[in-house]
């Protein structure tokens, strides 16, 4: 289970972006991630930029994943269908649940959900 921005783990940021423009002022190799938008991830698909995405549905989760995301953001109430569609399609990229509670560990462990991106594992560029 992939642990994003845990205290205790040593982790890579994903770098919170709004545009394409913000891209570049993140550094070589980051992560990008933004909510989701159709434009934004084909750039970043077509520039091999790693990007993860915020996604609140079902369908915005099935489009994340044909446009290439490698990380699908979502809440508590989404993953759950979103781990199942993702096993079931075989897709690259990880569910991710988003979280500030350590206790979500166990519900993510038992649930068997790919990770967890807490909080503290997103940077905004100011803090870059």
């Amino acid at each position: 289970m992939l642990l994003i921005g845990h205290d205790a783990i040593a982790f890579k940021p994903f770098y919170a972006i709004h545009t394409f423009e913000e891209v570049q002022t993140t550094p070589s190799c980051s992560i990008v991630l933004f909510d989701f938008n159709t434009v934004l991830a084909k750039k970043c698909a077509d520039e091999k930029i790693l990007f993860a995405l915020h996604v609140k549905q079902i369908k915005e989760l099935i489009l994340a994943n044909a446009l290439g995301a490698s990380y699908f953001i979502v809440t508590k109430s989404l993953a759950l269908q979103a781990q199942k569609i993702a096993d079931d399609y075989l897709f690259d990229g990880k569910i991710l649940l988003l979280s500030n509670d350590e206790n979500d560990i166990e519900f993510a462990a038992l649930h068997g959900i790919d990770g967890i991106l807490f909080e503290k594992g997103i940077h905004s560029l100011e803090s870059a």
